[in-house]
């Protein structure tokens, strides 16, 4: 099964906000190989630029390259984002990722946004996701 992580997932790992143990069992599960894992390369600056009000560069740093050693990183191009301009969720990071998970094939994707509404893939939170799949 291959699992797609919105921004919000992994901040609250590494930012340790509520949520955090999940998200660790999330990404350990990717981790020994459980599920295969994909975030945005818009991600990766989103954690970037977030996590240096909290915490030190250094951490930041190695957090990304664990999520490089780790995940697959899934890249649109302009026809995605097009796309994602097109669709009627008025939040266009999460089109983005929505269409990334979907053409990353992707068979859910995880988000603690109550808001990321789409009917074609499986949306679960992370405590949902965890009492699903890792129980």
């Amino acid at each position: 099964m291959k699992i797609f992580l919105d921004t919000n997932i992994l901040l609250d790992l590494l930012l340790d906000r509520k949520g955090s143990y999940e998200a660790s069992v999330i990404l350990n599960s990717i981790d020994i190989g459980l599920f295969g894992g994909c975030v945005s390369d818009i991600t990766l600056v989103n954690i970037d630029y977030i996590a240096k009000k909290q915490k030190k560069e250094r951490e930041i740093k190695e957090f990304l390259i664990l999520l490089l050693e780790t995940m697959e990183i899934c890249i649109p191009n302009a026809n995605l984002i097009y796309k994602a301009l097109e669709l009627e969720n008025k939040d266009f990071e999460d089109n983005i990722q929505y269409l990334l998970a979907k053409n990353c094939k992707c068979d859910c994707l995880i988000t603690n946004d109550k808001n990321f509404k789409f009917d074609d893939i499986e949306i679960m939170d992370s405590k949902a996701f965890i009492d699903k799949y890792l129980k």
